[in-house]
């Protein structure tokens, strides 16, 4: 059994709170294996959270926990979920962070987190992350059943964080994020725009700037000028050799990038 449990959170690392989550973790599982994936999602900003674990998660061994907290409703209504797939196990709020979870792996099942034996003694409303995730995830990992959390539910809440529409002869997405080289990462997939331009005649347009080819390496254009290319989620990128699209170009995240005829 997999011992090793990931956090993803728009808590920073200015504070404490993070650490507070692998205090409990490691109170109820000395042994386990932390993965911070990023604590610098910006505050309850869940697309952006999303999108940092569908990048990191597949990548780790079956079995792992994945722990997600974005959580712009603590303390509200909103249920605390387990998401079992067929490679992990899931845990945070049910407010659409796990949404890519679902169109992307085969789920098993999604369950309440009602339970609260195995929660903490004293539960936070402003701290779930703490008193209800971690020692869930703790839990998980102990190799304890998702049939011991709450009931099984079949209406999670789920967003369209970030998807590709069909307008005619044109793939319209938008700018899902801007990393830290300033690439502009959008979720057009390559074989999005390989089966619905077989014969390559299109271009791609963002803002005012415009591309008519797209590149395997950021060395196939000078240092300094703007490429499109396919990135490591083989999905299209704006990029600036050497540079920054961001800061070059303007680009924001949430823009709308398109991929047309030409």
């Amino acid at each position: 059994m997999s011992r090793i449990l990931t956090l993803t959170t728009d808590f920073g690392i200015s504070d404490g709170y993070v650490a507070a989550m692998k205090g409990v973790v490691f109170t109820s599982v000395p042994e386990a294996r932390i993965v911070d994936i990023t604590h610098r999602v910006p505050p309850q900003d869940i697309a952006a959270g999303a999108f940092a674990m569908y990048c990191a998660c597949p990548f780790f061994p079956e079995g792992s926990v994945h722990i997600g907290v974005v959580d712009p409703g603590v303390g509200s209504d909103r249920r605390g979920i387990v998401v079992e797939t067929e490679q992990f196990v899931y845990v945070g709020p049910d407010n659409g962070l796990f949404s890519p979870v679902y169109e992307r792996e085969e789920v098993r099942r999604i369950v309440a987190i009602e339970n609260a034996a195995l929660m903490r003694p004293q539960v936070s409303p402003t701290f779930h992350g703490r008193d209800v995730f971690a020692q869930v995830g703790a839990h998980l990992l102990r190799g304890i059943s998702c049939d011991e959390m709450g009931l099984e539910i079949e209406d999670p809440v789920t967003c369209d964080l970030w998807g590709v529409e069909e307008r005619g002869d044109t793939l319209v997405g938008r700018v899902v994020c801007v990393d830290h080289f300033g690439n502009a990462i959008s979720m057009i997939a390559r074989s999005q725009i390989d089966e619905k331009y077989p014969d390559g005649d299109f271009e791609i347009a963002i803002g005012k700037t415009r591309f008519d080819r797209i590149c395997q390496t950021y060395s196939q254009v000078k240092e300094g000028e703007a490429l499109a290319l396919y990135g490591s989620l083989d999905t299209l990128e704006i990029a600036v050799c050497g540079g920054s699209a961001s800061g070059t170009l303007g680009i924001k995240r949430g823009e709308e990038i398109c991929v047309c005829r030409s």
